[in-house]
């Protein structure tokens, strides 16, 4: 990574690890990145379905109970998302569960039995049949009718074992409910990240930036529109979905606020803040890069 006063450094857990941590998640509020070494993974095919249904409290707290269950919830190998969105025509509200087993294929009858708990339900409308898919195809389906154009996103979390509670789920959708459809995209998305003993918990804090807050669920808002001039009630709409959350939830993850949103920076990176802004001064003394994208150290 090359720094603001020109100086090429060469950073890993072992040489430079201050800036090593803050690079991970902190990247562009740090210099220009020219080489990284990674460890690659095979690219997995994966069991996937995605299903969705009319958009009421009682079918949505039902995806959730099903990813709360235990045969859900253990198995590092299945990820859940549980979602909220507008058809592909903007004319129907909807709520959606998008399910993702990268597991062997041995194990595809272990996994089709769960999904099978969910096939054939009232209103179930299947957008991806259950099959075995390129992993990189479930991600395209939320994706297909967000606009790229103006966007508004965050990231909450719920911590510990916390599963997310009845009022959460009344209050989230009545929230998502006001929004009109078609000017603005809006999509909200429960992404379930197993107990406390997953994988995903495993990744240290202090290893990287931002941090693993320990969370059962994240929640994450995405608005979007294609208008100009609708760009700012959406940003709006977004922060009162993102604000109704935060009742129930706590502020951390992935977020592109607008400027009347100052704590962005505390709300990304959360504990890690203080260390991150004590790198950013350490390296980037000129402040060049400390106003880069969309935070300011």
């Amino acid at each position: 990574i090359v720094t603001s006063d020109g100086t090429v450094h060469t950073c890993s857990k072992d040489h430079e690890p201050d800036l090593f941590f803050a690079v991970r998640g902190a990247a562009p509020n740090l210099g220009v990145i020219t080489q990284v070494k990674a460890q690659g993974y095979k690219h997995p095919d994966a069991l996937c379905t995605l299903r969705a249904w009319p958009a009421t409290s009682d079918n949505l707290k039902r995806l959730i109970a099903w990813a709360d269950q235990d045969a859900v919830l253990n198995d590092t190998n299945m990820t859940v998302y549980i979602a909220l969105i507008p058809s592909p025509d903007l004319k129907a509200r909807l709520c959606a569960i998008h399910v993702v087993c990268v597991g062997p294929e041995e194990e595809d009858d272990k996994y089709r039995e769960l999904i099978g708990q969910l096939e054939g339900t009232d209103g179930d409308t299947p957008l991806l049949p259950t099959s075995r898919v390129p992993f990189s195809t479930p991600q395209t389906i939320f994706d297909a009718t967000f606009p790229k154009q103006f966007w508004y996103v965050s990231q909450t979390y719920f911590p510990g074992d916390v599963t997310i509670a009845d009022a959460a789920v009344d209050d989230t959708l009545n929230e998502w409910s006001k929004i009109p459809l078609g000017p603005t995209v809006p999509l909200v998305i429960f992404e379930q990240r197993g107990n406390q003993t997953s994988a995903y918990h495993k990744f240290a804090s202090d290893s990287c930036a931002q941090p693993r807050f320990g969370q059962r669920w994240e929640a994450y808002v995405f608005f979007g529109t294609q208008d100009k001039e609708n760009a700012e009630a959406m940003r709006s709409q977004g922060r009162a979905v993102k604000d109704t959350i935060l009742k129930h939830a706590h502020p951390g993850g992935r977020c592109h606020f607008t400027k009347d949103e100052p704590a962005r920076v505390d709300f990304y990176y959360g504990p890690n803040t203080d260390k991150v802004r004590q790198v950013v001064a350490k390296y980037d003394p000129n402040r060049l890069f400390a106003s880069c994208n969309g935070m300011e150290f």
